[in-house]
């Protein structure tokens, strides 16, 4: 396998990283929205967390690796200010500095939820929402920068992590929603 590796051409690294970080990616934060639904308990609510915060690190650690894997490609190498500064790489800058915000967005959720306690449920909810628009800068830069993406597996990929973000979305909403209309109609407040 490490013989594979270093003789591989880094394009195909870098495509590999990119696929599977997004993959990654995608399992983390639909673990980060069913995590939300109100009715698990402690033990399983613990589980889906640990479950949600590995997938999103190692997603965010192979995604750091795949936006800096340019740099040493002999193809179509990247200087590292293409790489850090989001819109300044010559090649497709929109789309691969949609690809750098997407990095920076990913350490921010992680680092915030580091500290979460110091910033306060309210504050560290905005932030962590933020988990949605980064999703879309990631989608959009693979999606539309990857050369893979006229494949049909890949586009069935794509397709499907855009289907599950939002269905799971609805449903969590959906769930949250239901206990405030059972309380009102029961007489009591919503919050």
């Amino acid at each position: 396998m490490l013989d594979w590796l270093a003789n591989a051409p880094t394009w195909y690294i870098i495509r590999y990283l990119g696929i599977i970080s997004y993959m990654l990616l995608t399992a983390g934060l639909c673990l980060g929205i069913v995590y939300g639904f109100p009715h698990w308990n402690g033990k399983t609510k613990a589980s889906l967390y640990k479950l949600h915060t590995w997938l999103t690190n190692g997603g965010t650690a192979i995604g750091l690796l795949h936006g800096v894997a340019p740099v040493i490609d002999t193809y179509m190498p990247f200087d590292w200010s293409g790489v850090l500064i989001p819109f300044t790489a010559a090649h497709r800058p929109v789309l691969t500095g949609l690809g750098t915000l997407a990095g920076y967005g990913l350490l921010i959720l992680i680092f915030t939820s580091d500290i979460k306690t110091r910033l306060g449920k309210k504050l560290w909810l905005a932030i962590h929402l933020s988990a949605y628009p980064v999703f879309a800068m990631a989608f959009i830069h693979g999606f539309f920068l990857g050369t893979d993406s006229a494949s049909p597996g890949i586009r069935i990929m794509y397709v499907t992590s855009i289907a599950a973000v939002l269905a799971l979305t609805a449903a969590r909403g959906l769930a949250r929603r239901k206990p405030r209309q059972e309380l009102i109609s029961a007489g009591g407040k919503s919050r």
